[in-house]
């Protein structure tokens, strides 16, 4: 039983690294309420969907050209960056929690990098 339980224990920290995964949505405009006041609710359907899965770091395919809102949700904390293709999200940019949305205007052909945080 207890070379079972080792066996169970290594497997568990000797694994490979699991990859986390975020969920963006892209919106073209947000909701208006009955007196046509703006409120922070996107309008569904979104324009497009993608979904970046990564170990450490990983970037989005380019906004659609109708984009201008994106909703966010990572399995994992992950650090953000909305930029043109090609500059990374470090550990000092802002974070999005586990399994918490969060909302982002954006222009539309620009990406999302994330990152763990772990180098």
């Amino acid at each position: 039983m207890k070379k079972l339980l080792l066996a169970l224990t290594l497997l568990c920290f000797a694994g490979p690294a699991l990859a986390a995964t975020c969920k963006v949505s892209e919106y073209r405009t947000l909701a208006r309420d009955s007196n046509g006041n703006w409120i922070p609710v996107a309008v569904e359907p979104s324009v497009a969907r993608q979904s970046v899965t990564y170990t450490l770091s990983a970037q989005s395919a380019a906004f659609n050209s109708s984009t201008r809102f994106i909703r966010v949700v990572c399995d994992a904390k992950a650090h953000f960056r909305v930029t043109t293709a090609g500059t990374n999200a470090v550990a000092t940019d802002p974070f999005v929690a586990a399994d918490s949305p969060e909302y982002f205007g954006v222009t539309p052909g620009d990406v999302i990098d994330f990152y763990d945080g772990t180098s």
